[in-house]
């Protein structure tokens, strides 16, 4: 019917309606959709600015929880001697420490060597090499001829099959690589030969045997057995000898299986490189760290307040205001990050950042005094690491002065907006719906007129020839 109305336009009565219909529906859809367009670029600016402030607010989180779990702002291990050196487990020690260490021998592991073969390429013979990992213990016979004893571990045997497809000496090495034995097999080659070495883990309980069973009669002993390494039949060359490492502790004499030692200084890692007496092992904290971070932080919180007052400024000189001028979530985060100065942190043993020194000054600037950091008792440099760590602990409600919690509030906020934005999207769509249904309204009130007028001119000239009938002289 809209389109039978259009057609009808301006029929009758002359005018322009289509243009008239045009002005007063542009007039419609900008008194409706122009506030509508603010508000929802008004909250396009807010959750960006909000965004803007819970990224930075995350940020300082991550930063500052980078650096404590480094371990830079925790004890820090060292050693007197590169004969060990040390490195941190985990969170560190739990506190200060002073060792005294002596390597007396390292952990080594066992090496067998084989006969030279003519090249890598040569055919070792088929069967199953079967490994067994365990102790061995030297011994003498009768004649006092050297020999040995062995004790099977804890770990499963593994056996190693030679086929066809892998009836070399590079295919014997790859397979016993590829095993779960626990043994590294290479290859040294020179000119017209090559020769299978073999190596175990560190430590006593990881020494090794061989034992052979060729696939059919190789003849004069040129198979699998070859590498047979057992009590008894020692046909592979025993070189160097599975031990553990001997060391003297604050007085105290231990045995590991490894030069890498994970289990005697809590939180610290012993790396045995060679034998020495008199090694200091020592962690303390290094206070100028904990002070370079604490000044690094407070810089940070600096910065984000200066951006939470350019976020909030208000409008002067005729420049727009700021994009959260009048949002109240902007103050509460700018009081929250004032709050951690004042606020004591259980976890921290009671600790507050204005115990290091920070303090807010009359402008609202955050600074940090080095000095009072530094007469911090010692006995309390935990504390301090343990307040940096706890600031940047996961937002709950039970913890309103972190970091993380202070960066949800800015979250939450935005979430609220995005909603309202939505909202102002569907009615603007729906404003489209009602400009349009107006249109088709006024159409038809203007089609109607137009038919309405047609009519009424032509009762108009009906009349007129009447009229001039009567006064038209009779022939």
């Amino acid at each position: 019917m809209a389109t039978n109305a259009l057609t009808a336009l301006n029929a009758g009565s002359g005018l322009d309606s289509r243009a008239l219909i045009d002005g007063l529906v542009g007039i419609e859809r900008t008194a409706r959709s122009e506030p509508i367009t603010r508000k929802r670029d008004t909250l396009n600016a807010r959750i960006s600015a909000l965004g803007q402030l819970r990224s930075a607010l995350t940020g300082i989180a991550t930063s500052l929880d980078t650096r404590v779990r480094s371990g830079e702002l925790g004890l820090q291990l060292a050693s007197s001697d590169n004969a060990i050196s040390v490195e941190r487990i985990g969170s560190g020690p739990g506190g200060a420490l002073a060792s005294g260490v002596a390597v007396n021998r390292l952990a080594s592991s066992q090496r067998l060597t084989s006969a030279a073969l003519a090249s890598a390429g040569a055919a070792v013979g088929q069967g199953t090499l079967t490994i067994i990992t365990g102790r061995r213990t030297p011994i003498s016979d009768s004649n006092g001829n050297p020999g040995f004893s062995f004790a099977a571990g804890a770990k499963p045997s593994v056996n190693i099959n030679i086929t066809a497809a892998n009836n070399s000496l590079s295919g014997l090495a790859a397979a016993i690589n590829a095993s779960d034995a626990g043994i590294t097999a290479s290859i040294i080659a020179s000119s017209g030969s090559a020769t299978l070495v073999l190596r175990g883990a560190e430590g006593a309980e990881n020494a090794f045997i061989i034992s052979a069973a060729p696939a059919g009669s190789s003849g004069g002993g040129a198979g699998l057995e070859r590498f047979n390494h057992t009590p008894g039949a020692e046909t592979l060359v025993h070189g160097e000898t599975a031990q553990n490492a001997e060391l003297v502790v604050d007085g105290v004499a231990v045995t590991r299986g490894s030069n890498r030692i994970d289990d005697l200084i809590p939180g610290a890692r012993l790396n045995l490189r060679r034998t020495a007496s008199g090694v200091a092992i020592t962690a303390a904290r290094d206070g100028a760290a904990l002070s370079g971070a604490l000044a690094d932080f407070v810089g940070t919180l600096q910065a984000m307040r200066q951006l939470i007052g350019d976020l909030r400024r208000p409008s002067q000189n005729g420049d727009a205001p700021g994009p959260l001028a009048t949002d109240p979530t902007a103050r509460l985060l700018d009081q929250r990050i004032t709050r951690l100065v004042t606020a004591a942190v259980p976890e921290a043993g009671g600790l507050r950042l204005a115990d290091l020194g920070v303090s807010v000054a009359r402008d609202g600037g955050i600074t940090v005094d080095a000095a009072r950091l530094a007469n911090l008792p010692p006995a309390r440099l935990g504390d301090a690491e343990a307040l940096l760590r706890e600031l940047t602990a996961t937002a709950r409600a039970d913890r309103p002065n972190r970091l993380q919690s202070i960066a949800q509030i800015a979250g939450t906020a935005g979430d609220s907006l995005v909603r309202q934005r939505d909202a102002a999207s569907r009615d603007l769509a729906k404003v489209d719906v009602q400009v349009a249904a107006l249109r088709t309204l006024l159409t038809r009130q203007f089609a109607a007129m137009d038919t309405a007028v047609a009519q009424s001119r032509a009762v108009g000239a009906q009349l007129d020839q009447l009229v001039d009938s009567w006064f038209r002289p009779q022939s």
